[in-house]
């Protein structure tokens, strides 16, 4: 994958370089799409996702 680097103008500078959109088109596929609760070891890593995750 090659990654699109824009130039833009930020306040109190001229212009930067800005890393663009870094993900593939296209849906996820397969039976383990959009699940995370078989990545995660132990209660205490699934607790410590949901909790970063409340954060934001």
């Amino acid at each position: 994958m090659e990654y699109k680097i824009l130039e833009k103008s930020a306040p109190g500078r001229n212009k930067v370089k800005v890393l663009g959109a870094t993900f593939e088109k296209g849906k996820p596929r397969g039976e383990a799409a959009g699940r995370w609760q078989h990545k995660l070891r132990n209660r205490e890593e699934k607790l410590k996702y949901l909790e970063a995750g409340e954060h934001y």
